[in-house]
């Protein structure tokens, strides 16, 4: 199987010392298509669905390091689901399952841990988080160009996979998410999570990694607020961590044994 990554990018300082720093990118670059500076995540994206013509459409976050031989891993994984369901339309690395449980594992800087656990099979989802998911360029879908901002788009790709019929996955296939802290939910989160409530409006609640999509507002709000008192209790470490260079990857990943 052949594949590519598209990766929308604000910061050519963390996408060398992270993505395009991933042993694939190093020895195959041409495999990396990055769209520099554009107004939303799904307008990039589509742009580089537009750029590209593999079958298998990695869209990667900025700063995930993809450990070596992961490429080896997911092709693996995917020919798995493939046996399992030949229709599939998107994987991702961490979400959650129909049951409303986070699945998937991965390591977040942000929070200095790996979360998650891995699965042994494909697990069915209900939303991803962004930071890495895998298309299946056949079952033609295509990111909504409409969405603000650069959240959600995860879990609006998956519940648009339902709605036409399809299937989306997590999978075991670990990498470095090289994040840093997120001090608040506002801003572009709180215009695509409005979106988001409007548009999928009858299928309410919805639950994502980060949040829960509900017919009233309220849910955002009441996070955000908790989310400002555990930061305002921990500033000084946000502060810090903020100022300070993000981790190896590299290194982090051979720790954990992803590669």
């Amino acid at each position: 199987m052949d594949w590519c990554c598209i990766a929308a990018v604000n910061d050519t300082t963390v996408l060398e010392s992270n993505l395009a720093a991933s042993p694939t990118f190093r020895s195959e670059p041409d495999r990396l298509c990055i769209l520099r500076n554009r107004h939303s995540a799904s307008i990039a994206y589509n742009e580089g669905l537009d750029q590209t013509k593999e079958r298998i459409c990695v869209f990667a976050h900025q700063d995930v390091y993809l450990p070596l031989g992961w490429e080896e891993t997911l092709m693996q994984k995917v020919s798995d689901l493939e046996t399992l369901d030949p229709n599939w339309a998107v994987i991702g690395l961490f979400g959650v399952d129909l049951n409303g449980g986070n699945v998937g594992r991965v390591w977040d800087s942000g929070i200095g841990r790996e979360i998650g656990f891995g699965c042994s099979a494909p697990i069915p989802v209900q939303s991803f988080d962004e930071l890495l998911l895998v298309l299946n360029r056949d079952c033609g879908l295509r990111f909504d160009p409409d969405l603000p901002s650069f959240h959600l788009y995860g879990t609006d790709i998956v519940q648009t996979a339902i709605s036409s019929g399809k299937r989306a996955y997590v999978i075991d296939a670990p990498v470095v998410h090289n994040s840093l802290p997120v001090p608040t939910l506002r801003g572009g989160f709180t215009l695509a999570y409005n979106y988001m409530r409007k548009k999928w409006w009858e299928r309410l609640p919805i639950v994502t990694p980060v949040t829960r999509l509900t017919r009233r507002g309220w849910y955002l709000e009441w996070q955000d607020i908790r989310r400002f008192r555990f930061n305002s209790w921990r500033k000084n470490q946000v502060r810090l961590a903020s100022r300070q260079p993000r981790p190896n990857p590299e290194t982090i990943s051979k720790r954990l044994g992803y590669e």
